[in-house]
């Protein structure tokens, strides 16, 4: 849809883009094999790409080895830029970005509120896949929980495979367990199997859950999803804000989706609206400069301190390569305007990036172990 509108526009520079498109499936050989068949022999010139984790961790470092612009648009460990021992103080890699802010805005966002509403909470558990990000996931809510919350209890944790077809026994063990509120980290088959199998067996009966990417969610299930949960939405990536009466990029952006697919556009969507106008922006910031179409090297350079407008809000780029944003964490209600529901218009949190987002050169469980209590 997107570059439909960039080349409808002239292109960048004049240039129309070429998309192609390729299935993130396989497993992170098969990926590392792709990239550097795009870049080696395809000759691309950026690869904006990447839901999993585990595929930016492995393909992202082939950026400064291959000479390719690579842009890790949707992956959310913080692992990917930080290192799991010692601080980073310069860019991790020279010529690979991530263009949507990584999962600490999710889980300290998701911990946030949780404090904010339910401040007495004793109790809670886990339910998050055994991966890269799942586990980063649960590390950093458990965290922040924790220092949010002193004497907070983590009474269960369970980590289903990817792609698990049956959570029934996660379900009992979590359900046995009795905490006041289940975080997860679960998200596309997964969020909506799990959430399917847990509506049948009353888990939402008496327990919240707080999913730290569940915005697609109630769409994707209907009128049945429950309500009172804590939802994040990855950023401020929702197309009920920002308003769309002020903010008529958001408001177009939700009107074309929907008119060619159907659906209101979910946090991937936005994504990847970030990942191909950062590439469009550095190119013509580069430009400016270099004389003509810039180099992967001097694009680069103008990817640090990037900004500009997106259908979320404005978009920024720090020198360690991480795009930082803004998140917004909802509790579902049902309304008549939707089939589905909605986040509550009258209980949205937005929490600004300085609170979610560690600074630059100090790891994310770091940053949360120096908060004062």
């Amino acid at each position: 849809m997107l570059a439909e509108k960039i080349n409808a526009e002239g292109g960048i520079l004049g240039r129309k883009i070429d998309l192609q498109s390729k299935d993130e499936a396989g497993g992170v050989d098969a990926q590392v094999k792709l990239a550097r068949k795009l870049i080696m022999e395809d000759k691309v010139d950026v690869i904006l790409g990447y839901v999993s984790s585990a595929s930016c961790l492995a393909v992202l470092p082939l950026a400064d080895e291959l000479g390719g612009l690579i842009y890790a648009y949707d992956c959310g460990t913080h692992e990917l830029m930080e290192g799991k021992s010692s601080p980073y103080k310069v860019p991790k890699f020279q010529l690979g970005f991530r263009t949507s802010a990584h999962l600490g805005i999710d889980n300290i966002g998701l911990a946030r509120m949780i404090k904010k509403h339910m401040p007495k909470v004793k109790k809670i558990a886990g339910i998050n896949q055994d991966y890269a990000w799942g586990r980063d996931s649960w590390e950093i809510f458990e965290a922040a929980m924790k220092k949010l919350v002193p004497g907070v209890e983590v009474v269960k944790t369970v980590w289903p495979p990817l792609g698990n077809t049956d959570f029934t026994a996660h379900i009992s063990a979590l359900m046995g367990a009795a905490p006041e509120v289940i975080h997860t980290s679960l998200w596309g088959g997964d969020a909506v199997t799990f959430t399917k199998q847990a509506m049948g067996m009353g888990l939402f009966k008496n327990i919240k859950t707080a999913w730290s990417r569940g915005e697609p969610y109630p769409q994707e299930i209907g009128k049945d999803f429950p309500e009172e949960q804590f939802v994040c939405c990855a950023g401020t990536h929702y197309f009920l804000y920002p308003p769309q009466d002020k903010n008529p990029l958001n408001k177009w952006f939700v009107a074309e989706y929907k008119k060619r697919y159907g659906k209101y556009p979910t946090y991937p969507c936005y994504h990847a609206y970030q990942a191909i106008y950062s590439y469009k922006n550095a190119v013509e910031k580069a430009a400016k400069t270099a004389g003509g179409w810039p180099s992967a090297d001097e694009i680069a350079k103008a990817m640090n301190g990037l900004s500009f407008p997106t259908p979320s809000g404005t978009l920024t780029f720090r020198e360690d390569h991480n795009a930082i944003e803004d998140v917004l964490v909802g509790i579902t209600k049902m309304t008549p305007q939707y089939p589905f529901p909605i986040l509550d218009p009258k209980r949205l949190e937005v929490f600004p990036a300085k609170d979610v987002i560690a600074p630059v050169g100090t790891r994310t469980v770091d940053w949360i172990n120096s908060w004062k209590a």
